[in-house]
């Protein structure tokens, strides 16, 4: 009776705040354009998935954005590896996450969009996709999906599961509503001893959780753009190949200035050095462009190389306004600062760049990445500073010696390929309990 009136509860309740907020979401659907072409799926209105689905899916993956999807990748490789043959739905909520999910797409791989976590969206899709297995990916817990999982006997697993302090405590504040969903989750695959204490004071199993890593390592592990379509409009710039690069990835509002007045200091004591700004957002590449010039930096629009630049005209900077280049440019790197770090807060991901051995600078605010952080500092891989004078002073005792920037690569790399496994792990174990179940209905 209590999960009767809990159900119903929710459902009441989200189909209220979807209500209120209709006129925000809608206009953002209208402004994004076209958003009728995947209306009908979000609603749990599938043409077409049916027949190519005679026999349902083995696995339905649930992930949200790109770093989700990214992470569905990984996964979707490792349980290939030991069983080729699975069918498997994966669906996104963002349309970036979609453009990036359908480069996976093919015969037994299908993309979807996210139902709504409408009751009748939910059942809809679940009659659809027949899957035999749940996963969500992260954080995401939405209670129809558990509940018509259940209903229809099919085991739910939460991957590179994670949880902040701050979801604990809403968690733990409402544990009586949440809990009842949170133990219907049969697997839980933690990143790190302080995500399985995190979950399991938040009400879920402390049985069903297990502590396999970040499969974070994996994704970063993947190939990034060819390096011959880097080399190609790297070359454009005319910079001489020893020289040292200070590249800002990820970079937040702010930071990049900082980066140009600290480049700008260390110019005299370094005439050949150069950089390489390449924010977290590539429509800011202009804005960035200008306040260069502003400073009275040389710096060119890395979108707007496209034929060698005219002698006497070599930029000492470029900003990168383009996405998906970035992994494959920490290997030209010198020095690179991973933003979001200085200014805002969160931090953004560092891994990649440790994967390809890059020297690394991060600032205090690394609220996202807090154990990966601690422990590359505590092994000595990574340089965190407390304010931009720190970040300055570091940069410069870096550039001034070789020994100090092989030593912090070398420690980076070690920490990272210690790291890598995850995603293996998980999908050993997913199919493990396939296997088990399946040997129970033998018998």
């Amino acid at each position: 009776m209590i999960r009767f009136l809990l159900q119903v509860g929710y459902n009441v309740a989200f189909f209220a705040a979807v209500l209120v907020s209709w006129p925000y979401w809608g206009y953002r659907l209208w402004k994004r354009g076209h958003w009728w072409r995947d209306i009908e799926q979000r609603i749990g209105i599938y043409k077409g998935i049916k027949q190519r689905l005679p026999h349902g899916c083995d696995i339905w993956i649930h992930a949200v954005s790109v770093g989700e999807v990214m992470l569905a990748s990984v996964l979707i490789q490792r349980l290939r590896e030991q069983n080729p043959n699975l069918i498997i739905v994966l669906s996104t909520t963002t349309i970036t996450g979609q453009r990036v999910a359908r480069k996976l797409e093919d015969e037994r791989t299908i993309i979807v969009f996210n139902p709504a976590d409408f009751l009748w969206s939910v059942r809809h899709a679940f009659e659809t996709f027949r899957p035999r297995r749940l996963i969500m990916v992260e954080a995401e817990i939405w209670p129809n999906y558990i509940w018509c999982a259940k209903r229809r006997g099919i085991r739910i697993y939460l991957v590179n599961a994670r949880l902040s302090k701050r979801s604990e405590e809403r968690f733990r504040l409402l544990r009586w509503i949440t809990r009842p969903v949170m133990e219907e989750v049969d697997l839980i695959f933690a990143q790190n001893d302080e995500d399985v204490a995190r979950l399991t004071r938040a009400g879920f199993s402390s049985e069903a959780i297990f502590n396999v890593g970040s499969m974070k390592y994996d994704v970063a592990d993947m190939p990034g753009a060819a390096p011959a379509e880097i080399d190609a409009w790297w070359s454009l710039l005319g910079w001489d190949k020893n020289a040292p690069i200070l590249l800002g990835g990820s970079t937040h509002s702010g930071e990049e200035e900082i980066l140009a007045k600290i480049y700008l200091e260390l110019r005299e004591q370094y005439p050949a050095l150069r950089l390489v700004l390449a924010p977290r957002h590539a429509e800011r590449g202009k804005a960035i462009y200008e306040k260069c010039l502003d400073l009275g930096l040389k710096v060119v629009l890395r979108g707007e190389l496209e034929v060698p630049l005219s002698n006497g005209s070599t930029p000492e900077a470029v900003v990168v306004n383009s996405t998906g280049e970035l992994k494959s440019l920490y290997p030209k790197a010198t020095l690179v600062f991973v933003g979001k770090s200085l200014r805002g807060s969160g931090g953004q991901n560092f891994i990649e760049a440790a994967r390809l051995g890059a020297p690394i600078l991060v600032g205090p605010n690394m609220q996202n990445f807090p154990q990966q952080t601690h422990e590359f500092v505590r092994r000595g891989g990574l340089v965190q500073v407390n304010d931009e004078l720190e970040l300055a002073q570091k940069i410069r005792e870096l550039l001034g010696s070789e020994a100090q920037r092989t030593e912090l690569s070398a420690r980076a790399l070690q920490t990272f390929r210690d790291n890598l496994g995850a995603g293996r792990t998980t999908a050993k174990m997913i199919l493990a309990s396939i296997d088990q179940d399946k040997s129970k209905k033998k018998k």
